[in-house]
């Protein structure tokens, strides 16, 4: 089965390391809450600020989790140290999902995946199957793993620790304008490659349609 997506809005922030400005404190204006945000709901927050659409479903991804809070967590544990609240609490994969409803207020449907390497392609196809039933739908990917000793199992060589990527996007009856071809890009995770070919080819089309045909 085939369903092509008309790709409305597009985003992307990256950095080596971490990214510097994610304008927060616009906005997340409540400090208590803005203090809780892990690295990868930042990220879903800040793409979805620029894509400018607060209230729509929500398909959002990363590979690894909140790895930084679950090394925080095992830290204090071989420390024999407390394991702080916050940390536990933003450990699980969805956290990202959490903060975008409670932010935005969305009362709709969101749903993470975490696929490995497989992730942005299963966001793309669980976004397609999506668009049969909502209007228009926010697709987002998300990874960051600059985490202390991150360099002991970094076997991919990464070199983006931090990296996102967000299609507005809505079912369409019309041709596709751009396909995938399963192209690498060595400084990033995996997980990230086929939302990162997609943006780079959206960006390629600048105003003309950007479609794009989904195979399930």
């Amino acid at each position: 089965m085939q369903i092509n997506l008309e790709i409305v809005k597009y985003t992307k922030i990256e950095d080596a390391q971490k990214i510097a400005s994610l304008n927060e404190k616009n906005i997340v204006p409540d400090m208590m809450l803005r203090r809780r945000l892990t690295r990868n709901a930042r990220i879903a927050l800040y793409l979805t600020d620029q894509i400018g659409s607060w209230d729509v479903p929500i398909v959002i991804g990363n590979a690894y989790g909140e790895v930084n809070e679950t090394f925080d967590i095992l830290r204090a544990i071989a420390a024999g140290e407390t394991v702080s609240p916050t940390a536990f609490q933003n450990s699980v994969h969805n956290t990202p999902a959490s903060y975008l409803s409670i932010v935005g207020k969305n009362k709709g449907y969101i749903t993470t995946i975490s696929d490995l390497y497989e992730t942005s392609r299963a966001i793309l196809r669980v976004g397609a199957v999506k668009s049969l039933t909502y209007e228009t739908l926010l697709l987002i990917v998300s990874d960051s793993i600059d985490f202390e000793r991150i360099e002991e199992v970094n076997r991919c060589n990464v070199k983006i620790m931090e990296c996102g990527v967000a299609f507005l996007v809505r079912q369409t009856d019309k041709d596709a304008t751009l396909s995938l071809t399963q192209k690498s890009y060595p400084d990033y995770s995996p997980s990230m490659w086929p939302m990162l070919e997609l943006f780079e080819h959206a960006a390629e089309l600048g105003e003309k349609e950007k479609i794009i045909a989904i195979e399930i």
